[in-house]
């Protein structure tokens, strides 16, 4: 078999491997797609802010089907369609208790350790979980990015009253922004949706799937003249950042009206913003990383409502144009989601 990894920044490169061999505990798994996300670019161009290691097998979104299972597996048999975490967790911590995402001896498949860049991956079944409603597998690797949207939503109503009345507004068309906009859409019932991204081509897919547009920027970053500035229509109750872009956490602090909630999942290393704005507008700032927790009930959706996921990726490659696959996924005027097929 094939795998793949990142050596270095700007060098993938294929190895030829034995198939591995599965202990009585362990799951053999044919891959079949892997979904690139942020993550997988910021590593091959050597700009990711996370930790994370050198060579690589690269991949937390991914899709596949079992080949084979230990004596001792009872949960899986061959065949069965199966997708995983990204997030290698203990699920002992006092942390994983709460949010196993933030797991103290936490581990990242793809990212600090080797992921699904491979034909064939061995798994523990705790990291494992089985589609049984026949979902295809080239949507079933949405399941990942599709489970982070959803366990930052899920933080965001535990702090506020209820969703479906809110106006919303969700900075970032790829595959986190847009599935954000469908789970509210669909699992929510929210109606006051917006997004905002430079590309056209994502603004038009946000439209399609249902997405308002905000009003024009242009004035909202100044600093506000007084108290009734906080209320005006172009503020939002919640705002979901997903870009990673300094400039655009500003602009949410900005946007958020009194009592808001702003929700986060990009990494920035620095930003500088009016921090007097959280307080006087009474702000929650809430970050949140990855979508453990949150797999069955996103399988369900993805299945539920395919021919709106399906409209996330929007490039199909073979695995051995990974590096091309990688480029292009960054180029945020051409693609949404970029997936690759093994």
């Amino acid at each position: 078999m094939k795998a793949y990894y990142i050596q270095k920044p700007g060098t993938i490169q294929a190895i030829e491997q034995d198939i591995p061999q599965i202990e009585s505990t362990q799951v053999l798994v044919r891959v079949q797609y892997i979904c690139l996300c942020g993550s997988d670019g910021g590593l091959y161009n050597g700009t990711y802010k996370g930790p994370f290691s050198y060579p690589i097998r690269f991949g937390h979104e991914w899709s596949g089907s079992v080949e084979a299972v230990g004596d001792d597996v009872t949960d899986f048999y061959p065949g069965d369609r199966v997708t995983g975490d990204c997030s290698k967790y203990c699920g002992t911590c006092k942390y994983c208790e709460e949010d196993k995402n933030l797991c103290s001896s936490i581990e990242k498949f793809g990212i600090t350790i080797d992921g699904a860049s491979a034909e064939y991956v061995v798994k523990d079944p705790a990291y494992l979980y089985r589609d049984t409603r026949n979902t295809p597998l080239e949507y079933l690797c949405l399941t990942e990015p599709l489970s982070v949207a959803a366990h930052l939503i899920g933080k965001i109503t535990r702090v506020t009253s209820g969703l479906r009345a809110k106006k919303i507004l969700i900075y970032g068309g790829g595959g986190i922004g847009l599935g954000a906009l469908l789970i509210l859409k669909h699992l929510y019932g929210c109606e006051r949706v917006d997004v905002y991204d430079l590309s056209e081509k994502r603004m038009v897919l946000a439209r399609e799937l249902g997405a308002g547009v905000p009003k024009e920027e242009k004035d909202s970053g100044k600093e506000a003249g007084g108290y009734s500035d906080f209320y005006s229509e172009d503020m939002y109750d919640v705002i979901i950042e997903t870009t990673g872009n300094a400039g655009v956490f500003a602009q949410a602090i900005h946007r958020a009206s009194p009592l808001g909630v702003v929700g986060c999942v990009g990494m920035i290393p620095s930003v500088e913003f009016e921090q007097k704005l959280i307080v006087i507008k009474a702000l929650t700032i809430m970050g949140s990383i990855g979508g453990t927790g949150e797999f069955p009930v996103v399988m369900r959706f993805i299945n539920e409502y395919k021919d709106e996921v399906q409209k996330l990726i929007s490039h199909y490659m073979p695995i051995s144009q990974a590096g091309e696959a990688i480029k292009l996924s960054r180029n945020v005027h051409e693609s949404v989601k970029v997936a690759l097929k093994l």
